[in-house]
């Protein structure tokens, strides 16, 4: 789908989401918090008392609740804050739809996206909005994320491959780097060191280049970065601003699968334009084999062995990668020995190779 007309004909059909309009203010904003949200009533509190906590004030909250059947709307509405509208989907219509709508709502020079379990720290906002006051040629800013996953705490930008390479030739000990186009583009097409709740894009982008496509149910971020990417740089702050929490109703194994698969399938894609550019096509190539070799071991551990052989000799035959082969004979193998050969070979969670 174009992502222009998806965005367009998305913005038509939203014109009958019902909407309770809790709080308004009648001129243009700073910034629009928008919270897309679904049965996430028992949590979506803490991610709005973030938000109201923020040092910079001149911004709005915007609730898109796409079609819960919880208590979403009376804990929203229990605020009663002029700050918060809250908008509800008659039906579950997606993530990027529940984002279209938000972008279709929002007043402000700056757009937000806070994810409904995910919280933010006090200075989020007039860091990032610093950012792109003093930058005009980024489109967008961003920091890194807290993770927190039961007891253990991570980071995004740690568990990154390239990104953090592409800090550490900067050498300068900066809060804020700025990429460029081409630099944001090399580094998204390997890997997604941005999470969106993290994020501050101008509005006037986001108009330009059409909002979310909504033919992606997952991965519709990494495909928003990589179109922003291939037009404007981007800014980022080397702190960690904000809070993901991975919960246990996230179902995790079932997301992981759901994002890899859309990944994988993004990044073969985005090849297709790129027969022209060697660079890019050695980046893309590696990320298609990490997806592979990621996605392959999932179907692998829960029983899913043709689609795993499937997976990585699909891997191959887009990279000429010979681990992916390999792989695709360890799949064959009774799983015992399967089991086996991991105890022996397991690095941080995956083969070597």
């Amino acid at each position: 789908m174009n992502a222009r007309r998806g965005f367009e004909s998305h913005m038509r059909h939203c014109d009958d989401a019902s909407g309770i309009q809790i709080g308004a203010r009648d001129r243009p904003m700073k910034v629009s918090i928008i919270i897309r949200t679904y049965n996430r009533g028992y949590i979506i509190g803490e991610a709005i008392q973030s938000a109201l906590r923020q040092t910079l004030d001149d911004f709005e909250i915007i609730v898109v609740d796409d079609g819960s059947s919880d208590d979403t709307a009376d804990v929203v509405e229990r605020f009663r804050s002029e700050k918060i509208r809250y908008i509800r989907h008659d039906g579950n219509l997606g993530v990027s739809a529940a984002g279209n709508t938000g972008i279709k709502a929002a007043q402000g020079e700056f757009i937000a996206h806070l994810d409904s379990d995910d919280m933010w720290s006090p200075d989020l906002l007039a860091r990032l909005v610093a950012v792109l006051q003093q930058y005009d040629e980024v489109a967008a800013a961003f920091s890194d994320v807290e993770v927190h996953r039961g007891t253990q705490i991570s980071s995004i930008v740690g568990s990154m491959r390239a990104f953090p390479k592409l800090l550490a030739s900067r050498g300068d000990g900066s809060d804020v780097f700025l990429f460029s186009s081409r630099e944001m583009y090399l580094c998204l097409l390997e890997e997604v060191p941005i999470k969106p709740t993290a994020l501050l894009v101008r509005r006037r982008v986001l108009d330009e280049i059409g909002g979310y496509d909504e033919a992606w149910r997952s991965g519709e971020d990494w495909e928003l970065y990589l179109r922003i990417a291939k037009r404007y740089g981007f800014g980022y702050v080397n702190r960690k601003l904000a809070v993901m929490r991975v919960l246990a109703d996230s179902t995790l194994a079932k997301y992981q699968e759901q994002d890899k698969t859309s990944l994988l399938r993004l990044a073969v894609s985005e090849k297709k334009g790129l027969v022209q550019d060697g660079e890019a096509l050695q980046v893309v190539n590696r990320a298609i084999y990490h997806h592979s070799k990621d996605l392959g071991w999932i179907y692998l551990h829960t029983d899913r062995r043709l689609k795993s052989i499937k997976t990585y000799l699909r891997g191959f035959f887009e990279t000429g990668q010979v681990p992916l082969i390999v792989r695709a004979g360890v799949a064959l193998m009774p799983l015992q020995l399967v089991s086996g050969l991991k105890s022996m070979f397991l690095s941080g969670g995956r083969l070597q190779g």
